[in-house]
């Protein structure tokens, strides 16, 4: 469980630095201008979308489990979900502190502290990408489970 978050996380960063280098190639303010007033909304309308679909899902897994008289069956699922809430959370969280160091003059004065900083907040809303991508796929899986 832990290395599929470091991979994710690393694969998130990459993406993350890879748009916020492009971002100054093409001399582009628009996303760190947008991330700086949404991500923190989008991160949350993202983490109630997924509450609300993980719920449809558990409601589909109690079924099958009643039907297959197994208890067990789905215990890495619900694993997997609540480590999706916590992901979601502690992304709201990085978010709130990364943006609120890039608001400080502190920090601002230091070199490359911009790149760094928009590259870390872009890396967090493709994380929150990630999430919702697994919730999608579950919900597909589920729809084609015969149990």
């Amino acid at each position: 469980m832990i290395i599929q978050v470091l991979r994710t996380a690393f694969l998130a960063l990459g993406v993350g630095f890879m748009v916020e280098l492009c971002s100054i190639w093409l001399s582009c303010k628009y996303l760190p201008t947008f991330f700086d007033a949404n991500l923190i909304t989008i991160l949350v309308a993202l983490l109630a979308i997924n509450t609300a679909t993980m719920g449809i899902v558990l409601t589909k897994i109690r079924d099958l489990s009643d039907r297959s008289d197994s208890e067990n069956m789905f215990l890495k699922t619900r694993a997997q979900m609540l480590l999706s809430i916590k992901e979601q959370i502690s992304l709201v969280i990085i978010a709130m502190i990364l943006l609120s160091i890039k608001s400080s003059p502190i920090f601002s004065a230091i070199q490359n502290m911009p790149l760094l900083l928009n590259s870390l907040i872009t890396a967090v809303f493709v994380y929150s990408l990630f999430v919702l991508y697994d919730t999608a796929k579950g919900v597909l899986i589920i729809i084609d489970f015969k149990g």
